[in-house]
């Protein structure tokens, strides 16, 4: 196996498991509805809540740090409601293997898409989301927003078989895969419709572990002092680039709305690191609002700062 620019080549036995993974998974996406998510799902739940209780002590040590004003009853409410909404994005995450454009629109609606493309139609952007609700759902606004590409960043697995199958799963119409090394050149070389004849959009999820460096900025976020990867305001500042904030409604099981917000104009003067604090404010309200959505059974605090 080789690898190429942060992409794999495959052996052929590498591609067969690959697409074998793919077919199971793409089963698994045309059963019924209530199948998946009134069967699979409540067994899912069960297994991870009640047998095996996955990362149990990380998911409560959490909200205990986040939430110290909550009681110990409150804590183990939200705890095993987390889990079953662990259980949904599974179900959630192989669902969209192979779907259709106008199943993926049935799963994230945009009711203010229209408003949205209009306010965006002259600009590039950049859109931050967080893990609250359905993340994988969250590339399906390039369905809604014919004016831009989507640039959806993610990080690279390095198990070359997931890597390929996780890459052919997340295709969206309208939309580019981009490992997270390249989407700086990316960015440059196709801004402004030079690349693809699209204005870009260039989807973030902003609350995973950033690298630390020494000068790391810090911020209060969920009464722990935290730090978040600073390279999209750096670059709307830069470049006077508007950022929005994707904020993701749950209706039903494997059901979500998708509503944007604007964070900052790309015009307007900010301190270094006000747009970063506005996105860490907004995403704090999203999960203060709806706790179990969010997922806590990342390690998200392995940095401490320093005294």
């Amino acid at each position: 196996m080789a690898k190429d620019n942060n992409r794999y080549t495959l052996t052929p036995l590498q591609r067969f498991a690959s697409n074998t993974l793919y077919v199971m998974c793409r089963g698994f996406a045309i059963l019924p509805r209530w199948v998946r998510y009134y069967v699979i799902e409540e067994i899912l739940f069960f297994v991870l809540y009640y047998l095996i209780h996955y990362r149990y002590k990380v998911i409560t040590t959490n909200l205990r740090n986040a939430f110290p004003h909550y009681d110990e009853a409150t804590i183990r409410g939200i705890a095993k409601r987390n889990y079953r909404n662990l259980a949904e994005q599974i179900i959630n995450t192989l669902s969209v293997t192979g779907a259709s454009s106008q199943r993926m629109r049935k799963y994230l609606t945009f009711p203010e898409a229209k408003a949205y493309s209009e306010a965006t139609k002259d600009n590039d952007v950049i859109l931050m989301g967080g893990h609250h609700g359905c993340w994988e759902y969250f590339a399906s606004v390039a369905l809604y927003d014919s004016g831009h590409k989507l640039m959806c960043i993610y990080h690279p697995l390095q198990n070359s078989i997931l890597d390929d199958l996780f890459k052919r799963m997340r295709h969206i119409d309208n939309s580019d895969l981009i490992p997270r090394d390249d989407s700086l050149r990316y960015f440059i070389k196709n801004r402004g419709g030079k690349g693809c004849g699209k204005h870009l959009a260039m989807g973030l999820i902003a609350d995973q572990n950033p690298y630390r460096h020494k000068d790391s900025r810090w911020f209060r976020f969920l009464n722990q002092d935290t730090i978040f990867a600073e390279g999209g305001e750096q670059l709307a500042r830069k470049l006077g680039i508007p950022v929005w904030f994707a904020d993701m409604k749950w209706l039903r099981r494997g059901e979500y709305e998708l509503h944007m917000e604007l964070l900052y104009d790309g015009s307007d003067e900010v301190s270094e690191g006000e747009i970063t604090e506005r996105y860490v404010r907004r995403l704090e309200q999203q999960i203060t609002d709806c706790p179990e959505r969010w997922l806590w059974s990342h390690r998200r605090w392995k940095y401490k700062r320093e005294e």
